[in-house]
């Protein structure tokens, strides 16, 4: 009689096992999570060349210092040897946190300026062209508190070997 009990009773706990989806297969499955693809940010250099009736002059003018505490470094050079390229370069400093932009204008022998912006982000270069004779450079730092500062006012010969 026990054996007669004991089939009904595995019948009925194999249909509730069954029917609770204890058996790994056939149940609900979570649909994986769709990743959006995310923008990447890109640098744009803006560059200028104003024409040569605007009249810029090349002799250079007094510079200011920026208080320590917001103090920053931009270095300026021709490329190279034969070269017309000027290369600015962000060097960052103590007030890193507080430029909200850096200009830099070239202002060429025959009165053409080429002006950029430089991302102030360490390391950050902009490329302007020169000419083959004396360039003005001027780097003006733009401060998150309104405050401007033109930290380089300076001659750039054309280099040549000798």
């Amino acid at each position: 009689m026990k054996s007669r009990l004991i089939i009904p009773i595995m019948m009925v706990l194999a249909v509730l096992i069954f029917s609770a989806g204890c058996t790994g297969g056939g149940g609900q499955t979570t649909p994986a999570p769709t990743v959006l693809p995310t923008p990447i940010q890109t640098m744009v250099i803006s560059t200028t060349t104003l024409p040569t009736n605007a009249g810029g002059s090349t002799q250079p003018s007094p510079t200011q210092t920026i208080p320590i505490a917001e103090a920053v470094s931009v270095s300026v050079e021709k490329a190279g040897t034969y070269s017309t390229t000027i290369i600015a370069h962000f060097d960052g400093g103590k007030g890193i946190n507080f430029v909200s932009k850096i200009d830099v204008r070239v202002t060429r022998p025959d009165g053409s300026v080429v002006s950029g912006l430089l991302k102030p982000m360490m390391g950050e270069t902009i490329e302007l062209e020169g000419t083959q004779g004396t360039d003005r450079v001027e780097v003006t730092t733009y401060m998150k508190s309104g405050n401007i500062y033109k930290i380089i006012d300076q001659q750039m010969p054309y280099k040549t070997r000798g």
